[in-house]
């Protein structure tokens, strides 16, 4: 399986690289990686293949573990079952805040920073500050108070897909 331009996710600090190639490290013939930082100066690494394997995970994983980390959160959000009129509007919230997730997970989901910024576009009205505080998680990005989340978000979103696409062509 190669993992040639595949792109991985640090686990430490969310930073995205690119792999260059699989090579090996002499004299010994160590498997390894040679991968290259998308961000900055676009530094280049060469890193045992298990010890790469321990510090990044591909950008679909990450993906997976942000979201069975929400999913895990929304559960610890149980609430008591009101009752009368007030568990139709319940109900009626809940069909809401289900179209939000998938709203969301649409976001998360989406291959290329272009298409995050289609989909934030077309939920700007809807948006909350805790599906805007789950997008700037899932980028790496913090809103701290006083911040309009969607703004800073989309900034940054413009600012990343100035450079998605470029690089590969390089390569």
């Amino acid at each position: 399986m190669s993992m040639l331009k595949d792109i991985y996710n640090s686990r430490g600090n969310g930073r995205t690289v690119q792999v260059i190639s699989e090579c090996y490290i002499l004299p010994e013939g160590t498997e390894a990686v040679c991968y290259q930082e998308m961000s900055g100066d676009y530094p280049v690494y060469v890193l045992e293949k298990q010890q790469f394997h321990r510090n990044y995970l591909k950008r679909d994983e990450r993906r997976d573990e942000i979201s069975k980390k929400m999913e895990r959160h929304m559960v610890n959000i149980v609430q008591e079952e009101p009752r009368g009129k007030e568990r139709r509007e319940d109900r009626r919230n809940d069909g809401q805040e289900d179209h939000q997730m998938s709203e969301l997970i649409r976001f998360l989901d989406a291959d290329t920073y272009r298409e995050k910024i289609k989909i934030l576009e077309e939920m700007k009205d809807r948006l909350d500050d805790h599906m805007l505080n789950n997008m700037a998680v899932s980028l790496d990005l913090s809103l701290e108070d006083g911040v309009d989340g969607y703004t800073y978000i989309m900034s940054e979103l413009k600012i990343r897909s100035r450079f998605e696409g470029k690089r590969g062509e390089r390569l």
